[in-house]
């Protein structure tokens, strides 16, 4: 009957996923859309399938974390043969995506249209800017970019200013108006000027507000980067110039502004104790004065504080620039719809897309937006479309000719307007999401002046070249120094990833007919070897062929799972990882370059000394569980009220305790930081300061900084240390009490009767959770992954977590079988170790 299960759901889902005609006869359509837009969403599909009777739009929308970022599920349903027909898909990925031919050239489908087409898409309707993010060509192949996403959304950075703040500090002119900073020099000005500090001799010490910091809000790098003419690649796309003159500029003025504020921990530790989420945004509380933030800052306020008195303006940008005849700029992102090149209704697929964006439709679902908003008591406010020329109807309808929009709201969606035709985007690449991510390495690094030891020899180089230099001159080109190096660190990464995708390797091709062949074999010899000990021991063993086979039938479960499920995947990682494979192309071989590139990769030895460094809650964690046990091992009334509650911690879900720890660890308002500054006011530790540690003590920053998170995430782990209990509860209850009967007749004390009784007894135990410890810890991946996403300055980046980053974020499958196989090397020679050293130390009772 389970047999029989199997086969028959194994057919129906075949059947189900193969299948793209229902019973009625409709073809269907697999969308994959935004879940913010799905009551807007469901309305226009409906009339879709009104309109095109012959097809039925399945929608569904994504549950990971980042779509981008961690993209398992698109990947595993292109590659499984069931992807989706349309995708919602951020904009600034479609190039990497495209380079992987994961997704469908739309050129030749825009060419195609009937100029009769009720359902043409001009592109020049939308914004340039969001056409070149949603297209792709080769870098330096000479081909014309060609289009893989039809634009949905667009966004503008833009400089909001708390112009109330502003005033109280005299910025503003006589007509009562306030004065904006114009450029670089006078944003700096102002970001040290309207911030206020616990101790304004020691900015170090604390803020209670921020007038501005370059990263609250959503600029980045790249943004100052443009403003002082810096690109991260050059225009022919094969070269990364991160380290650009005008780069490292950007990045030394950034760190310029958190110097001011006292440092970046100081700004992040201030902004750590925010909540971005409805009317205690730090904008809209006053704690922020300035910031510069896309236009869903303005839902925001218009949301919870639609009277606010608030500018918005162009971010300002160097005076040499502006003087030069440049104007002022933004950067923009948004989303695309794409459409997988596997998909098997393509000509349905882009006849959705098509009605999608129709004017019709997209009036719709912005009236349908609007009212749900006054429904609500809100203020409509048009959202960002892709398609200029329906954006800017709609701002003259609903802002500027409507005379109960605010004035203030008007004003910012004039500067939005403004500055649309000079909107920068993030340089189309294969290798974006790791530009990305190694863009926001350099520059925490170089703002948190984590490069300053290595830039000393070259500052001292400088100054016995030009000893005139003074002792400010010298601060700035150390500054400059830094940054450059910084950027330096991670762009030799990026640079090796980029002419690896330009220059793929020429090894063959994976033949995996062999492989499965060779495989069947060996999962075919146990079987023989089985039947040949039957036919050999079947009559002096008396075996019954009855017997057998229902034994083997009861049996069949965890072979067919062995097969499936744990051999199969190991023989596919150990070829995989002498391969390159991204999964969406063919696998091909490149010999042992996977394994030798590991020692060269600088995050692959962070990574794997981060997780190292994290064994050290292996020995701590035995400890407290060993002491809770014993401090429980007794009966008493209520005993197992005080079990339970030890023992809890560990049967919480990952997931609570992370977010329950995150809020505990709050550098500002968390439970322990609250009470280390009450245990740091009292007269002992003051006494400790002024005599013993010549300083005031402060309590950490916790998972803001480097030095801290790992102990942070170890004393986490001491939390759940209770679900050990029980196996030392086991132990202790183990010990024949006459050995201690005997001690105590021989004068032996509790502590020497730990030592020489409890201990020698609990080894046995003591290698079981050594080992299961061990083994634990080396694959820690959930609190990196929840909690700091390998942060700050990559110092919870372990193992675990850079292997699955290089899977599913880089699709380097070839590289992370690599790092599988090394760590499964690892903890192989350590366990085995803790087993030969063993037979020295572990005493078992039978002994």
């Amino acid at each position: 009957m389970f047999l029989l299960l199997i086969v028959v759901l194994a057919i129906w889902t075949q059947r189900s996923t193969h299948s793209d005609v229902r019973a009625d006869g409709r073809i269907e359509l697999v969308f994959w859309g935004n879940p913010r837009l799905t009551d807007q969403m469901m309305p226009v599909l409906r009339a879709f399938e009104k309109e095109y009777p012959e097809y039925k739009v399945i929608y569904s929308v994504p549950v990971t974390k980042d779509v981008v970022g961690d993209a398992q599920r698109l990947l595993s349903a292109i590659a499984g043969g069931v992807p989706p027909d349309v995708v919602f898909f951020d904009r600034f990925a479609v190039g990497e995506w495209a380079a992987k031919d994961a997704f469908e050239d739309l050129t030749p489908w825009l060419e195609n249209q009937s100029l009769d087409d009720p359902l043409r898409i001009d592109p020049s309707e939308f914004y340039q800017f969001a056409l070149e993010e949603a297209s792709y060509a080769k870098p330096n192949s000479g081909s014309e970019a060609h289009l893989y996403g039809l634009p949905v959304t667009v966004d503008f950075r833009m400089l909001y200013i708390n112009a109330d703040l502003l005033r109280q500090q005299g910025y503003q002119d006589t007509d009562g108006n306030i004065v904006p900073p114009k450029n670089w020099q006078q944003l700096r000005e102002y970001a040290t000027f309207l911030s206020r500090f616990k101790n304004p001799n020691k900015p170090e010490e604390g803020l209670e507000r921020i007038g501005f910091a370059p990263n609250i809000g959503n600029s980045w790098l790249y943004l100052y980067a443009w403003q002082a003419g810096g690109e991260f690649l050059d225009p022919t796309r094969t070269q990364v110039t991160m380290d650009s003159p005008e780069v490292v500029r950007a990045l030394k003025y950034m760190t310029d502004i958190y110097d001011d504020l006292g440092g970046f921990k100081n700004v992040e530790a201030y902004r750590s104790s925010f909540q971005y989420e409805g009317a205690m945004d730090p904008f809209l509380t006053g704690q922020v004065a300035m910031k510069i933030d896309g236009n869903w800052a303005l839902d925001l306020i218009a949301a919870h504080k639609r009277d606010m008195d608030f500018v918005i303006t162009a971010p300002p940008m160097p005076q040499d620039r502006l003087d030069a005849g440049h104007k002022p700029l933004t950067w923009s992102g948004g989303y695309a719809y794409v459409m997988p090149t596997t998909s098997r209704q393509k000509e349905g697929a882009f006849k959705l897309m098509q009605f999608l964006l129709t004017d019709k439709t997209l009036r719709y679902m912005e009236q349908e937006y609007k009212e749900g908003q006054e429904s609500a008591g809100n203020l409509y406010l048009p959202r960002g479309s892709a398609k200029r020329k329906l954006f800017e109807q709609v701002l003259d309808e609903e802002v500027f000719n409507n005379p109960d929009m605010p004035n203030t709201f008007k004003s910012a969606y004039q500067q939005i307007r403004d500055i649309g035709p000079n909107t920068y985007i993030r340089p189309v690449t294969p290798v974006g999401q790791l530009l990305w991510n190694k863009h926001v390495e350099g520059y925490e690094s170089a703002v948190q002046h984590n490069q300053e030891r290595v830039a000393e020899p070259a500052l001292a180089e400088l100054r016995e070249k030009h000893p005139s230099l003074t002792g400010v001159e010298r601060k700035e080109k150390l500054g400059e120094i830094e940054a450059r190096i910084a950027m330096q660190n991670v762009q030799s990464s990026v640079q090796e990833r980029l002419d690896a995708v330009l220059s793929p390797p020429v090894g063959s091709t994976v033949a995996w007919r062999p492989y499965l062949i060779g495989y069947g074999i060996l999962c075919i010899l146990p079987f023989v070897a089985i039947f040949i000990a039957y036919r050999k021991k079947r009559n002096t063993r008396h075996y019954r062929a009855g017997e057998v086979g229902w034994a083997l039938f009861f049996a069949s479960p965890w072979f067919l799972a062995m097969i499936i499920f744990i051999a199969g995947p190991i023989l596919f990682s150990v070829v995989i990882s002498f391969t390159s494979y991204d999964v969406l192309g063919n696998a091909r071989y490149v010999g042992f370059d996977n394994y030798a590139s590991l020692p060269a990769d600088d995050l692959f030895s962070k990574s794997l000394g981060n997780t190292l460094y994290m064994l050290l809650r292996v020995p701590l964690s035995m400890a407290l569980g060993l002491a809770i046990a014993i401090m429980l091992r007794k009966s008493f009334r209520g005993i197992g009220t005080f079990r339970t509650i030890f023992y809890l911690p560990a049967i919480m879900p990952v997931v609570a305790t992370s977010f329950l720890w995150l809020w505990f660890l709050n550098p500002q308002n968390g439970i322990v930081n609250q009470i280390l500054d009450w245990s740091f006011n009292t007269a002992p530790f003051e006494w400790l300061e002024n005599h013993i540690v010549g300083q005031q003590v402060t309590a950490p920053n916790w998972l803001q900084e480097a030095g801290w998170a790992k102990p942070a995430m170890i004393m986490m782990h001491l939390w759940t240390a209770g679900g050990a209990m029980i196996i030392w509860l086991a132990g202790l209850q183990a010990i024949p009490k006459s050995l201690y009967e005997a001690a105590r007749i021989d004068g032996a004390g509790p502590w020497k009767q730990f030592v020489h009784i409890t201990l020698p007894m609990l080894t046995p135990y003591i290698l079981f959770n050594l080992i299961m410890g061990t083994i634990s810890t080396l694959q820690i991946f959930n609190e990196a992954f929840i909690m700091t996403q390998g942060g700050p300055e990559n110092s919870t980046l372990f193992y675990a977590y850079y292997l699955f980053k290089q899977s599913f974020q880089y699709f380097r499958m070839g590289y992370a079988s690599a790092m599988a196989w090394v760590l499964f090397t690892i903890v192989l020679l350590l366990t085995i170790l803790k087993l030969w050293s063993s037979k020295k130390w572990v005493h078992y009772q039978s002994e």
